[in-house]
């Protein structure tokens, strides 16, 4: 039996959770309580030892990093039709799955810790500023590239359980993605998919 723990409320986690409900495998849920450091204990970094969340172990095997649980698990069912089928949609799953871990959910992390989750005296408004940019940076050419798509490469895959979770704090940290129609467009697709209602509830 698959094996998740992470924090519940983590982005990075639901990301993991939502890919295992696409995967249709069975899995438990273990929580990792961040607020008391549960994921700096060494018996946590023995599973992960950067100390992040999630982390994925079945029996002997044990995988971080969210994007690389959603390859792994898009792998084990190719039936799913979850991950690529030839090179070029292996390309460009990649592309919009890099771009959000690396550039796109950085962004939304520095204005959520700099405008809610650090004390302001600590908060940096340039952050925010140059968050807000990336963001900008991000999601118009994302927009651009959903006009008249329903998918990201034409079927529900992998770069949507990715880029999907990375958005849900967009309201509460005040980026309308009303100005980008064909995102908030696809967004809706994907929340309206059972395996997002069980994650979000």
């Amino acid at each position: 039996m698959i094996k998740l723990h992470g924090f519940p409320l983590s982005p990075n986690t639901r990301r993991a959770l939502f890919g295992l409900e696409e995967a249709g495998l069975p899995y438990e849920f273990v929580p990792v309580d961040l607020m008391t450091a549960q994921h700096r204990t060494p018996e946590y970094k023995a599973l992960n030892p950067t100390a992040r969340v999630p982390v994925m172990v079945e029996g002997d095997f044990t995988l971080w990093e969210s994007n690389a649980i959603l390859e792994h698990l898009a792998a084990r069912v190719p039936e799913r039709e979850l991950g690529p089928k030839n090179p070029t949609e292996r390309g460009c799953i990649s592309q919009w799955m890099f771009m959000n871990a690396a550039h796109l959910s950085p962004a939304l992390a520095h204005i959520f810790a700099h405008t809610i989750r650090l004390p302001e005296d600590q908060r940096i408004p340039k952050l925010v500023e140059n968050g807000r940019a990336e963001i900008e940076r991000c999601l118009r050419p994302l927009d651009n590239h959903l006009a008249g798509k329903d998918w990201v490469i034409g079927r529900f895959t992998i770069a949507e359980i990715s880029i999907a979770p990375s958005l849900s704090v967009a309201p509460m940290i005040g980026v309308d993605l009303s100005v980008y129609p064909n995102v908030s467009a696809w967004l809706g697709r994907i929340r309206g998919r059972a395996a997002h209602q069980k994650v979000y509830g």
